[in-house]
């Protein structure tokens, strides 16, 4: 027991010692600040990296303790109307309810006006320190006392006479930028810039707001003594968001001008440069600020201060690239990216390499100076020669070596498979070497010449030979100094090796790139359209309307649309069932998946299973491999089934069962798989009659008829047609490429007095036919579109019609074949006519028994 005392008295110590309050508070760490920074833009804006990292750093060198730091890049839109501003105040509210900042800090007019909007929902009495903001941008805004920030002073900023400076004989200014509403506003700060640089002021060719392509067609072909000034480039004409500097170096590649800009983020992609905007001054500015209010001062204490950051800065590339003397820039300007010297990028090696030759001096001079070394290395070098001939001999590629005075010492028997001349012919005639070179490149081969004699080192060049036929064939040259062992110069030797084969795989090379690079231009204008032809019409999830039908139909469709429950939709065809069933995911809570489609009519019978429930590898002829079905490709989002009426009947049972119970079995397959699916089905058939008939399991309409909501017909709601020719009206006229055309009251008065049997579907048929065939501003149409009983018949001829619904389509059906020569699909075919696809027609032929009749046969 006494030998395990003092280890117990040292533990309590321990202890006593790690639990001691004073101690543990000493190396307590202050709470450090918290500073929000909200930007206007997205992360991969050159702005923001820049304005980001300036600010964070001068806060922390401020303040001298570090700062709990939260960045949210809005990207919001161009403008001060944020018009999904709620959601994103809810997001943040949701990502910072348990968090209380020091200060925020917003970099952008979009940032600070959502600032201002949500501030007392998000953060209450928190301080406000705003950048990049003009003076004018604050004027427009009602900003509280406890907001202050850095503004940006232009009034001073020297781009136009620094160009006018730099290219004295300038005639004409391109004027390059986006179609955004900053982007227009930018250029024409640029264009009085331009108008305020010299007198008489250059012409301004002003291209900002045309599409890229047809920007960088005419900056490709600018009269001479032009430059190009690009401003901004944050979207596009069609609103699409675009990358600045992407599209600045699209610009200067395609180019026959200099260009220029205002901000510091473009110097080193392409831009000569100018008198340009420093985004982190103004961040470091700004970032001053804050630190004063972080160190105790009041907001409301602290006026917004003007900042003129702009600094004259020049890229040395684009300079020399536009032969533009350095002589002419202003005084105290700042010239980057200079090529690197020999120097600079040796100086440590060759002051290693000197170091050590100066150790060994003695010993090296005295092993030089020795005369049967001098003997050794001169049999050495004529060995070496022997064996550099003998290898040289066999070779592919054209070797030689030319003495001081220009004479062959040696020169290889491949130069007659290079040349298609003889060595005996350039041992006769040594200036045949040059003159061989093709005059394009006659200076490029002179210039090397003197190189390789005075480096030390190989130099390799690339150029074009004639040879003896009149061809031009690529060689790739190297050339390397002959030093003797006694340091005499004993000429050039060269490699010659013929690569025009490889020449002439770039260039097929490069065109192929230059063909991908039209067809990716193409394809993304092909894009470009495709989202413009897909985003929605006025209305919800692209519905037009204004009747009372309509509105009652949306309204049922809202109210199921949050549940789980199946629901039938019924309707004529072309009613617009589809988009119903689109509005009721997008408003489900399992919009964030797809929504799913299969279309009854559109497959025969034998393989609608296998698109329902998926089959097993080898289930049948063709399963190759397995597949899975919709209902499993819809698990946890909705399937939508158009034309559940043609389901086949022995089909029905099974699909009972997926639905009810939510399992179901691969065709060919005995596992049981289980899917959750909200399903959404829709039919133009009346399925109580069919059900009746025998067609239709009862017990399946029950199923599906839990929440029933019938589409109206076109023609009891007439008061939508106006609505609806005029959306229709401005999507087929963006297509063909045409102005919108004016629709009088007479025509629109037709139109509402039409029957429509094939609803809007027909509609939009009518309105594309008379956007192509009309050639004036006037939306007219012809006789048979006019006349609102020229499918249905009067209504007197209808209510004396006593024919069953299915002989009545059937007449009808037959009359459209008959009257279009029995064309069934393309424009001007039955199905076109009717408003139906040409496999639900081809469907509705078989069922109905029309069959085209057979031609006679005279005898």
């Amino acid at each position: 027991m006494r030998t395990s005392r003092p280890w117990l008295a040292a533990l309590v110590v321990v202890l006593v010692l790690g639990h001691w309050p004073g101690r543990a508070n000493a190396h307590q760490a202050p709470t450090p600040r918290s500073v929000l920074m909200l930007f206007s833009l997205r992360s991969t804006a050159p702005s923001v990296a820049t304005s980001e990292v300036a600010c964070r750093r001068a806060l922390e060198a401020s303040r001298g303790a570090p700062i709990d730091f939260h960045l949210e890049y809005l990207d919001l839109p161009d403008g001060t109307d944020v018009p999904y501003g709620e959601r994103v105040r809810d997001l943040l509210a949701a990502k910072y309810t348990r968090d209380r900042f020091d200060l925020v800090v917003t970099q952008g007019t979009e940032a600070l006006t959502f600032l201002l909007r949500y501030r007392s929902q998000l953060f209450p009495g928190v301080p406000v320190v705003f950048s990049h903001l003009s003076p004018d941008e604050l004027a427009r805004l009602s900003v509280p006392e406890d907001v202050t920030g850095a503004l940006l002073v232009l009034a001073g900023q020297r781009t136009g006479r620094v160009a006018a400076t730099l290219l004295p004989d300038t005639r004409a200014v391109a004027i390059v930028g986006g179609g955004a509403p900053s982007d227009l506003r930018n250029a024409a700060f640029a264009r009085s810039l331009v108008e305020k640089g010299r007198t008489p002021a250059p012409e301004v060719i002003w291209l900002a707001g045309l599409p890229l392509g047809e920007q960088l067609r005419r900056v490709a072909s600018l009269p001479p003594a032009s430059v190009v000034f690009f401003t901004s480039y944050r979207g596009d004409t069609t609103g699409r968001s675009m990358v600045g500097r992407e599209v600045l170096n699209a610009i200067v590649r395609a180019a026959n001008a200099p260009t220029v800009a205002a901000v510091d983020t473009f110097l080193g992609d392409g831009i000569v440069g100018g008198d340009l905007i420093r985004w982190d001054a103004i961040a470091e500015q700004a970032a001053a600020l804050a630190g004063r209010i972080l160190k105790g001062e009041r907001a409301e204490s602290i006026p917004p201060i003007a900042v003129s950051a702009a600094t004259l800065t020049f890229d040395a590339r684009e300079l020399e690239r536009w032969r533009i003397d350095e002589s002419r820039l202003p005084a105290g300007s700042e010239v980057l990216f200079r090529p690197p010297t020999l120097w600079s990028q040796y100086k440590l090696q060759v002051l290693g390499a000197s170091g050590l030759l100066l150790g060994q001096g003695v010993l090296i001079g005295a092993l030089l100076f020795e005369r049967r070394t001098r003997r050794r290395a001169q049999a050495g070098l004529t060995e070496a020669e022997e064996r550099y001939r003998t290898v040289a001999d066999f070779t592919a590629d054209w070797e030689y070596w030319v003495r001081p005075d220009g004479s062959f010492l040696y020169n290889s028997p491949s130069c007659v498979d290079v040349t298609g001349r003889p060595a005996s012919e350039f041992a006769a005639r040594p200036s045949l070497l040059a003159e061989i070179v093709v005059d394009d490149d006659r200076a490029l081969w002179e210039r090397h010449m003197r190189e390789a004699t005075s480096s030390e080192s190989p130099t390799r060049v690339e150029f074009r030979i004639r040879t003896v036929t009149g061809e031009w064939r690529w060689i790739d040259h190297v050339s390397t100094r002959v030093v003797g062992a006694d340091g005499r110069d004993l000429g050039i030797r060269g490699s010659n090796r013929d690569i025009t084969s490889r020449k002439k795989s770039e260039d097929d090379l490069r065109g192929a790139l230059e063909e991908i690079r039209q067809l990716r231009d193409r394809l993304e204008v092909d894009n470009t359209y495709l989202r413009e032809q897909l985003q929605p019409t006025p209305g919800v999830g692209g519905l037009v309307w204004s009747s009372d039908v309509m509105r009652y139909v949306l309204a049922k469709t809202q109210q199921v649309a949050p549940t789980s429950s199946t629901v039938l939709l019924l309707g004529e065809t072309g009613v617009g069932k589809s988009l119903i069933a689109q509005v009721l995911h997008d408003l489900s809570p399992r919009r964030a998946r797809p929504l799913v489609t299969l279309n009854c009519a559109a497959l025969p019978g034998s393989l609608i299973e296998s698109e329902l429930f998926g089959h097993e590898k080898g289930a049948f002829t063709g399963a190759h491999t397995q597949r899975r079905g919709r209902f499993e490709i819809a698990d946890g989002s909705t399937l939508f089934l158009d034309e559940i009426g043609e389901l086949p009947l022995e089909l029905q049972g099974k699909l009972l069962r997926a639905i009810q119970d939510g399992e179901f079995e691969r065709v060919g397959g005995n596992v049981t798989l289980k899917t959750d699916v909200r399903l959404v089905a829709a039919t133009n058939r009346h399925l109580d009659e069919e059900v009746r008939a025998g067609r239709f399991r009862q017990d399946l309409w029950y199923r599906l008829n839990v929440f029933p909501i019938t589409v109206p017909p076109l023609r009891q709601r007439p008061e939508d047609i106006p609505l609806l020719v005029t959306a229709l009206l401005e999507k087929h006229c963006r297509k063909q490429g045409r102005p919108m055309l004016q629709v009088s009251r007479a025509v629109m008065k037709t139109l509402q007095a039409r029957e429509w049997p094939g609803n809007v579907r027909e509609l939009e048929n009518v309105v594309e036919r008379a956007v192509i065939s009309n050639p004036g501003p006037m939306f007219e149409i012809g006789e048979e579109t006019a006349s609102p009983s020229r499918v249905t018949g009067s209504p007197r001829d209808r209510a004396d019609d006593r024919r069953t619904l299915a002989e009545a389509e059937r007449d009808h059906m037959t009359a459209t074949l008959e009257r279009l020569a029995w064309r069934i699909e393309g424009e001007g075919g039955a199905a076109d006519a009717l408003g139906i696809n040409a496999s639900t027609l081809r469907s509705r032929m078989r069922k109905l028994g029309i069959q085209r009749p057979r031609p006679s046969t005279l005898n």
